[in-house]
């Protein structure tokens, strides 16, 4: 669950073991889950919004849908993947909490976002965009502070807009056509074209567009699925959004993975082939080979 989007929303607490709180009515109710035989085990202490709450649950975890599950062929580095990530869930969020965590996210590490999205869920008693709107912006600058003090204003903003919309207005564009979804997104203050990817990609399951940075363009190309002159270009990443999902629309699901391996071990300076598991197949690393001997 590490560099999914909605993943930032949890943290870890033990060995396998993931937690984060939801805000059926306001009041956060912390939901823990791990794996155990045969599957995951969800835990929370509710009565009321029992019902409520599992669907919410349920929904985050897209009902089981799993990375060795899907079409990830044509080329020995995606199966490569494929195997080695078969039992991931791919997860879901809301719309305008993965907004929000996108927003967050840009060009920021993960474990800061998990530090500052919790308090920040929490002072808004669950992030919505009339929640979000009434937090004055003093407190939402100290809250995201860790993340660069320009967010908050433009998560404010983009927050105020929502809620002038109506409650449910954002929900129901999201779930619409993809291209009145994608312009209304890039419409929205501190949303880019990488941004509003990610929201798609994770809300709409969209199989025709790619969050394309510097690393997954990095490793995309090492691994021998793009050719590009490595300049972060419009035309670039669009060239390199075509030529991934030309090995088939599964690949603007798992872009986290690539980018993944980019933090782990595909660095830009000192790649670690050695400990790459994608290495057998990656073209940059047969290419090397001779000078790490």
């Amino acid at each position: 669950m590490k560099l999914q989007i909605p993943a930032l929303a949890w943290h870890l607490v033990g060995v396998g073991a993931w937690q984060r709180s939801f805000y059926p009515h306001g009041r956060g109710i912390p939901v823990r889950v791990e794996a155990g035989r045969g599957g995951l085990r969800f835990s929370f202490r509710t009565s009321a919004e029992e019902a409520l709450l599992r669907d919410v649950v349920l929904a985050t975890f897209r009902n089981g849908a799993q990375v060795g599950a899907m079409a990830l062929s044509g080329h020995p580095a995606l199966r490569a993947l494929r195997r080695h990530h078969k039992g991931m869930l791919l997860l879901a969020g809301s719309p305008f909490e993965t907004l929000v965590l996108a927003i967050l996210a840009q060009g920021r590490p993960a474990a800061t976002v998990r530090k500052v999205f919790a308090p920040l869920a929490a002072a808004c008693g669950g992030l919505t965009p009339q929640r979000l709107s009434a937090l004055p912006l003093p407190r939402l600058t100290e809250l995201v502070r860790p993340l660069g003090e320009v967010k908050a204003s433009r998560l404010h903003a983009t927050a105020a807009i929502l809620t002038r919309r109506g409650a449910t207005a954002f929900d129901r564009l999201i779930a619409s056509s993809n291209s009145s979804a994608l312009s209304y997104l890039l419409s929205l203050p501190g949303v880019g074209i990488h941004t509003a990817a990610i929201v798609m990609t994770h809300i709409n399951d969209v199989s025709d567009l790619v969050p394309v940075d510097q690393h997954l363009m990095r490793v995309a190309h090492r691994l021998g699925l793009t050719e590009h002159d490595g300049r972060l270009t419009k035309p670039g990443s669009r060239q390199v959004a075509a030529d991934l999902l030309a090995y088939g629309p599964e690949l603007a699901r798992v872009h986290p993975l690539l980018q993944e391996v980019a933090n782990d071990t595909c660095t830009a300076s000192t790649p670690d082939c050695r400990r790459c598991f994608l290495a057998p197949s990656c073209r940059y690393a047969m290419d090397t080979a001779g000078s790490r001997v």
